[in-house]
Order: structure tokens, then sequence, then C-alpha cells
């Protein structure tokens, strides 16, 4: 992780990391996705305070230079501390003019500084402040709810009584990696993505287990010709909302006649 960090990032700048460079490796891009997941499971704690008052994301509010129009040159290298030890309102000083209700919750705001300390930013999920897998996975799980989907885990697929192979396929759809030639297209791992079966469409997900005819005689066979029966819905949700476990059950009992 630190040497992904140190070569993708600014190492201690990990946070703010907002996108993948376009060369980046897929290791590093899956773990910038799951940092904006999970960033906000982090909170700012003070230590020294000589963290910016304006460009560090030391409150709730965000970064307190885009809430006004633009920041007085007096106010700009002020610190955190510097705000914070002013008797009386916090606020009163500042040049700069914030928004009436930005400027009460700063002044309601205590903070307690600590010169031996850095500044840094915890994760709150745990009582000593660092991040474990454990509590991350809690986090996603918790969130859940607000996503446009209801499976959030999917355990179910390793009980499945079916051979390995198939919970391997279905893990692999429920990450939409299917190795298909329009995702290895996208990755410039192939040159083309046009289904080398049919020749008519390009080779996606859908077009390789549903919609391509040769796939379709197979769901015929198993009288199962409208395979998930969500055709409206097709591109609105995760590729696993079209697994059924007959479906899989169904292909484990045909699979001594599919090729």
């Amino acid at each position: 992780m630190n040497l992904l960090s140190n070569n993708y990032s600014s190492g201690h700048n990990f946070l703010h990391t907002t996108t993948a460079h376009r060369n980046s490796s897929p290791s590093w891009s899956s773990i910038i996705r799951a940092k904006n997941v999970l960033k906000s499971g982090y909170t700012w704690r003070a230590g020294s305070g000589n963290s910016s008052f304006w460009y560090t994301n030391w409150s709730s509010l965000g970064l307190l230079g885009t809430h006004v129009p633009y920041v007085d040159i007096h106010d700009l290298h002020l610190t955190v501390k510097d705000v914070f030890t002013i008797g009386g309102q916090h606020t009163q000083l500042l040049y700069t003019i914030l928004p009436t209700d930005i400027a009460d919750v700063i002044n309601d705001t205590h903070l307690n500084f600590n010169a031996s300390i850095d500044d840094a930013y915890i994760w709150s999920h745990n009582s000593n402040g660092v991040y474990t897998t454990n509590s991350g996975y809690s986090l996603i799980l918790s969130q859940s709810e607000t996503l446009n989907y209801n499976n959030s885990s999917w355990s179910w697929i390793w009980r499945l009584k079916i051979r390995e192979k198939y919970k391997f396929f279905l893990w692999l759809a429920c990450q939409n990696v299917v190795p298909t030639l329009s995702l290895l297209n996208h990755r410039n791992m192939v040159n083309l993505a046009i289904c080398s079966r049919c020749g008519d469409h390009e080779e996606s997900f859908f077009h390789c287990v549903r919609d391509c005819r040769f796939s379709s005689i197979i769901w015929h066979k198993i009288d199962f010709s409208s395979p998930i029966g969500l055709v409206e819905r097709r591109n609105s949700l995760p590729p696993f909302h079209y697994l059924s476990r007959r479906t899989v059950v169904d292909l484990e009992t045909l699979q001594p006649h599919v090729p």
C-alpha cells in the first residue's frame, strides 16, 4: 500500500487523491474507488493545529475556502490554531466574511491542541483510530441501504451446492469483472470487442450470457427463454441481479450438453 501510494500520489495526501491516473495499475484503481467510499469514515484530529484553516478539511463543513467568494490576503496563511486561540468569537478577527451559519458552527466548535503531535485524519470506526479491513467492510455494509440495489453481500454464492467454477463465475459477475471481449478491449488487452460467436454485436456481459443468439439457444433448452425477465431494467442494476440460483442449478444439469 505504501509503495503504491508513494508511486501514484503524494503519500500522506492519499485521502485527497480523487481519481486514479490513466496508466494506474488495476490494484491502485481499485484502492482509489474503495477509498472514495470509505473516506466518510475518517475524521480530522487536532494535534499541533498547524493545518490550513481554509484549505484543510478539518471540520464537518468541508474546505472553508470553497464557501466564500475569495479569501482575504490577510487570512490566507491562517492555521486552525491561529483562529481557535482567539478569545471570544473565533471568527471575529477574520478579514474574510463567512456565511452566518458557517461562522456560527465555527464559533460553537471547541478544539484542544497538542504541540507534540501532528494534525491527522483518524478512522472513527475504531476506538484506536486505526483502519482495519473488518471495520471498513462493516461501514460499506451499513451504507448499502442507500445504494440502488439490495444485495450488499455475496456470501450466498459460496453456499450454493454447485461446482466451484460456477461459484467463481457468479462472483466475477457480482464484481462486474467477467473477462468479456468488451472489458478486455476497454483495458487495451484485445483489439476488437465484437462477439466471436455471432460476430454481430459487442461482447458485453449481457450479450454473452443472454442476448447472443447462441446463448438464447441454451436458455430455450432449459425452458427459461426470458432469462431473468427484467429486460427493461437491464442497465439499471449490477449484473448479479440478472443471475438466479435456479439458473445456475439448471446450467449445472445442462453441463454435459454445453460445448
